[in-house]
C-alpha cells in the first residue's frame, strides 16, 4: 500500500473536518442572535454527509454518553480519522484483490458484511428525509432570513444536491461493496 494514501487521506479529512467543526461554530454563534433555534449548522450538515458511519457512532455516544463539547468534538475527529483510514485499507485491498478490508472469518465477516449493508440502507432513508427537510427550511422564511444575515449558508438545490449526493454515495457504496463481499462469500471465493 502506498503510505502516502494511508495516512494522507484521514489527515486530510481530520483537518477537514475541525474546519467544518469551527464553521458551524461560528455559524451557530451568529445565528444565535436572530433565532431561538438554529437548527443545524450547514457545515455540520456537509461534515455529517462527508462522514455518515462516524456520524452514525457519534450519534450513538451522543445519546448515551453525554459528553462535554470538548470531548464531543475531539472524538468525532478521531471517528473521522479512524473512517478514513479503513476507507484507505479498503482501496487498497479493493486494487490488490478485489475484495473489501474485513475480517476472515466468514460468520463474523458475514455479521460485519450485513451490519454495513444495513447501515447503507438506514443512511440512503435517513439522508432523504432530512434533506428534503432542510430544502424546505432553505424556502421558507426562516432560510431567506440566514440567507440574509450570513454570508455562507444553505444556497437552494446546490446544497441539497451536494449533501444528498454525498449521502448516497456513501449509501450505495456500503451496500455494493459490501453486498458484492457477501456474495463472493457465499461462492466459496
Amino acid at each position: 500500500m502506498r503510505p502516502k494514501l494511508k495516512y494522507v487521506l484521514p489527515l486530510t479529512q481530520m483537518a477537514l473536518c475541525l474546519a467544518l467543526i469551527w464553521r458551524s461554530e461560528l455559524w451557530l454563534k451568529a445565528a444565535a442572535r436572530i433565532m431561538d433555534i438554529p437548527g443545524p449548522a450547514p457545515a455540520f450538515t456537509l461534515l455529517v454527509s462527508i462522514n455518515p458511519p462516524a456520524a452514525i457512532v457519534r450519534a450513538l455516544w451522543e445519546r448515551y454518553l453525554r459528553l462535554p463539547a470538548l470531548w464531543d468534538d475531539v472524538m468525532l475527529v478521531v471517528a473521522v480519522g479512524f473512517l478514513w483510514y479503513w476507507v484507505a485499507l479498503n482501496i487498497h485491498y479493493w486494487h490488490q484483490r478485489r475484495t473489501v478490508c474485513m475480517f476472515s472469518w466468514l460468520p463474523l465477516r458475514l455479521a460485519g458484511d450485513a451490519l454495513l449493508i444495513a447501515a447503507g440502507v438506514f443512511w440512503g432513508f435517513i439522508s432523504l428525509g432530512h434533506d428534503f427537510a432542510v430544502i424546505d427550511i432553505v424556502r421558507g422564511v426562516r432560510g431567506e432570513a440566514l440567507r440574509n444575515s450570513f454570508p455562507i449558508t444553505y444556497s437552494g438545490w446546490l446544497w441539497f444536491t451536494i449533501n444528498v449526493g454525498l449521502a448516497l454515495a456513501w449509501s450505495f457504496s456500503l451496500i455494493y461493496f459490501f453486498g458484492r463481499d457477501v456474495i463472493s462469500c457465499a461462492r466459496g471465493r
